[in-house]
């Protein structure tokens, strides 16, 4: 009997177009457990769209998707949104932090607005990421780096299959976009596929599995494709 558990996200044919044109043509994605990867496309390839789709926001219009083993077509809206809720972990570009919230707090509302029940699992993973000495540091008074780092924990403080990081480095010094780098490869070793999509060549290379979005196409990075 096979007991494995199953990938965290495997997309085959994943297809959407908007009404106004462009989108995503193709892609074939499988992410195991653990696992670190990196799309790497210019401006209008479809990076956001395809984090769109894989992050359940947006349905799509060929392919088939499935999140830790469940078919996302065979969902209803209600439950393709809990399963985002509860499986899926999002760091924006934009980080969306809430300002009157200190950072173990902005960790804790990734469960809802009742924060104290979860002071204890926000602060834990603080301390897992290096980022103890922050946990009562009102948001407001941290470096970039340091609020990106906030927002890696609250999309892994609910120990999700699969983790999305839209530009997580863009802005940073070289220290600062190392030490998030080290919190989402950390998420990783905590079980988590860790999937980013990035402008920086140097920081895709860091991944273990690294990908090219052209034109709407997502294909596995090669040599001649990463010139």
């Amino acid at each position: 009997m096979n007991t494995a558990a199953p990938p965290a996200l495997v997309a085959e044919g994943l297809a959407f177009t908007y009404a106004s044109g462009g989108g995503l043509a193709r892609a074939d994605l499988v992410l195991e457990r653990g696992a670190t990867a990196a799309v790497e496309g210019p401006s209008g390839s479809g990076k956001s769209t395809l984090l769109a789709l894989l992050g359940l926001i947006l349905a799509p219009a060929e392919g088939t998707l499935r999140v830790a083993g469940t078919d996302i077509d065979a969902l209803t809206m209600a439950e393709r949104d809990l399963l985002r809720l509860r499986s899926i972990g999002i760091v924006l570009q934009d980080l969306g932090l809430l300002s009157f919230l200190n950072a173990w707090e902005n960790v804790a509302a990734a469960f809802g607005p009742r924060l104290e029940r979860h002071r204890s699992v926000a602060r834990a993973l603080l301390g897992e990421l290096g980022m103890a000495e922050l946990a009562d540091a009102p948001v407001t008074e941290l470096s970039g780096g340091q609020r990106q780092r906030i927002a890696v924990a609250r999309a892994a403080v609910k120990e999700p299959v699969l983790i999305l990081a839209d530009e997580p480095t863009s802005g940073l010094d070289p220290k600062s976009a190392n030490a998030v780098m080290r919190s989402l490869r950390s998420c990783a070793g905590r079980g988590a596929a860790v999937l980013l999509v990035t402008h920086d060549p140097a920081l895709a290379g860091t991944c273990r599995q690294r990908y090219v979005l052209d034109d709407g196409v997502l294909t596995a990075a090669r040599e001649e494709n990463l010139r």
